[in-house]
């Protein structure tokens, strides 16, 4: 899709949907359904996101993206900080290979950041998706903005799972997994964890609707136009809040309805 795209803007888009200077700013969806352009190279459009939100951040701000590589799981592919790709999207690839760009050791579930908080986020973490001492733990604690390109929120909102996790859903069970990891010269088996549903469990998903009603009832989806597509941002306490809150009352707010198989089985 061809689109108009210029500094100004994106920076006015990106500045509506609350990014604001010294924020930490998690960078999600997919930039080419807001429009590509005749006139930049992949490179340069990649290039003209990430200066318009630094600038808009400063020095004092940080941009996270998910590096997710789910196509390790289950397999013997050694995973590398420096080498592995992100399977996330150009965006989040383009942010990974950024001189001074911080990943988290996860084979499967990794998040990348650049800036002020990048080390605080995404080092030193534990060697779970969700939880605490995670990415996602660390960006609440930072009052982080979430940002979804091109995609509503609904449809992407991985911060729905950090929020599962700290309730405990009945259906969902954090898995081990063992898998080798590229140490300099070596390659060592390391023990990773990840929250996955129960195989047996007959759920059915009704893809956030429930979740976004309720948050959109007490806070604000901020919500803009950028060129020939959308962008969305909100405040990660205050989904946070709000959805642990609903999960609080209801369990299974998650889902479209309650399963039929329970208790459940590994």
């Amino acid at each position: 899709m061809l689109a108009d795209i210029s500094y100004e803007s994106l920076k006015q888009a990106y500045s509506s949907v609350g990014i604001t200077e010294g924020k930490v700013v998690y960078v999600t969806g997919d930039i080419t359904k807001v429009g590509i352009s005749l006139s930049l190279s992949k490179f340069e459009l990649l290039n003209l996101h990430l200066k318009v939100i630094m600038d808009l951040i400063g020095p004092e701000g940080t941009i996270v993206v998910p590096t997710h590589s789910f196509s390790l799981c289950n397999t013997n592919i050694p995973f590398s900080l420096k080498n592995t790709p992100s399977e996330t999207g150009a965006f989040s690839e383009f942010i990974r290979n950024q001189t001074g760009s911080i990943r988290q050791l996860h084979p499967f579930s990794s998040r990348t950041a650049i800036g002020k908080e990048a080390s605080y986020i995404c080092e030193n973490t534990a060697p779970h998706s969700y939880g605490m001492h995670t990415p996602f733990s660390r960006m609440l604690e930072l009052n982080s903005i979430f940002i979804s390109v091109g995609i509503h929120p609904k449809q992407i909102v991985s911060l729905v799972h950090q929020c599962e996790s700290d309730m405990n859903v009945p259906y969902r069970y954090t898995k081990e997994f063992i898998h080798p990891i590229e140490t300099g010269q070596h390659t060592e088996m390391k023990a990773f964890y990840h929250l996955v549903t129960y195989l047996n469990c007959d759920i059915k998903r009704d893809k956030n609707v429930k979740i976004f009603e309720n948050f959109e009832k007490q806070f604000k989806l901020n919500h803009s136009k950028m060129c020939h597509g959308s962008v969305w941002g909100f405040n990660m306490r205050e989904f946070y809040k709000a959805t642990t809150e609903l999960m609080r009352d209801d369990i299974y707010s998650w889902l479209a309805e309650p399963p039929n198989s329970r208790p459940y089985q590994a």
